[in-house]
């Protein structure tokens, strides 16, 4: 068994005549290598694409933050005020009426 591992380590396998079982492992090796190539270029891939995501949501969210922060403003008394007051539309100085109706009995 270390015989073997040895000869595996020094390419021994290599060099000594080529039968059917060495060039099947040298596939197999070269296919490993390749397929771990490409799931590492995945990886990469999907991490960048997550990454562009995220700054999307990021502007997306900074987007409805101010559009919200815009809203509460322009709904404020003091804002409906200011633009009404070119329309000479002012604020009632008496305050409202309360009607009461009873119910007939």
């Amino acid at each position: 068994m270390r015989k073997k591992i040895i000869d595996i380590v020094a390419g021994k396998f290599i060099l000594e005549k080529t039968n059917a079982k060495t060039v099947r492992f040298i596939l197999f090796i070269f296919c490993l290598a390749l397929i771990m190539i490409y799931s590492s270029h995945s990886v990469d891939r999907k991490i960048f694409e997550i990454n562009k995501l995220n700054n999307d949501l990021n502007i997306v969210e900074s987007t409805y933050l101010n559009t919200r922060k815009d809203l509460m403003n322009s709904r404020m008394e003091s804002t409906i005020r200011v633009q009404l007051s070119d329309k000479e539309i002012r604020p009632s100085l008496n305050p409202p009426t309360k009607i009461l109706i009873s119910n007939g009995k």
